[in-house]
């Protein structure tokens, strides 16, 4: 286990040192600048000092150098669209609004799919299943900005009973809510059915219920627990991914959060915010499988992590 566990933070961090060479040799291979004429028009002496302020006058291996030298320190830079602050403060603040939807969305979707999965295969073939596997390829086929606009046309402009966008009130958060747990709600109904169908036909269900046990307890002790694995793998993922920020979520209901944030920061080329956005989520999504690892073992005592 010991062994396992080293083998996976090298080979976290070679992911993150090879993500870091990638990400930072493609932003400065895509054409334009954050200071070029177009940009910012102003002399070529002042250009040039401000350049060698944010030391993008030096050669590209040097920039990458102090770049993670200061990553390795805590410290992102400062971002170029907001230069009176530092990249971590900037973070600390956008973060909120994407953890607070995105996460309440994963919190709710998960268990209402794992719920719908539940009757469906508890009732295959009847129209439970029928109508939950509708629901989950529907929630994964329409795409999360064509829901978006349903629920402001709906809600927002027809009914009027909530705003269309916004960050200010709990109200405007409602409509941003349902649109994350869409992905988790259809993500989870179809893992849910699928694992719980595969366990429900392995010959020790049919033992447990020779030997009397109640159905409830066949169901939530034993066959739902060797269901789980599944449901862990996409689980930690699935709640980083969305609380780190929808780009077309946050879009469509003008949310100030990491994915206009991360927009932004293509767009201006704002190199410093680009690069800790990027390597911030490849830490947490590396830490996340690493964790769904470790969660197999404690779930089922014969998955031995590094040993035979």
């Amino acid at each position: 286990m010991i062994g396992y566990i080293v083998r996976r933070l090298l080979s976290i961090s070679v992911t993150f040192v090879v993500v870091s060479i990638l990400v930072f040799v493609m932003m400065h291979a895509i054409p334009g600048g954050p200071f070029d004429a177009t940009e910012m028009p102003v002399s070529e002496a002042v250009r040039a000092k401000i350049m060698a302020q944010y030391g993008l006058d030096q050669p590209l291996y040097m920039q990458y150098l102090k770049y993670m030298w200061g990553v390795l320190h805590f410290d992102f830079g400062v971002p170029f669209q907001s230069p009176g602050e530092t990249v971590i403060e900037l973070l600390s603040r956008a973060w909120i609004p994407s953890l607070v939807l995105g996460g309440a969305g994963v919190l709710i979707g998960a268990p209402l799919g794992i719920i719908l999965g539940l009757c469906a295969a508890l009732n295959r073939n009847s129209w439970i299943d029928y109508l939950a596997s509708a629901l989950a390829t529907l929630g994964l086929t329409i795409p999360v900005f064509v829901i978006s606009m349903l629920l402001i046309l709906v809600f927002a402009v027809w009914l009027g009973w909530l705003p269309a966008s916004g960050w200010g009130s709990p109200e405007s958060w409602i409509l941003p809510i349902i649109a994350y747990a869409a992905i988790p709600l259809a993500t989870y109904a179809r893992y849910t059915r699928s694992a719980m169908l595969d366990t429900l036909n392995k010959p020790f269900v049919t033992v447990l219920r020779a030997k009397g046990l109640s159905e409830r307890d066949v169901i939530f002790k034993h066959v739902l627990r060797n269901s789980a694995i599944p449901m862990v793998t996409v689980f930690l993922p699935m709640f980083i991914g969305t609380a780190t920020g929808s780009i077309f979520v946050e879009a469509m209901f003008r949310v100030p959060g990491l994915g206009a944030y991360f927009v932004s920061s293509i767009e201006s080329r704002d190199y410093p915010l680009e690069m800790a956005l990027v390597l911030i989520i490849t830490l947490m999504f590396c830490v996340a499988y690493f964790l769904a690892d470790i969660a197999y073992a404690l779930l089922n005592p014969r998955i031995r992590l590094g040993g035979k």
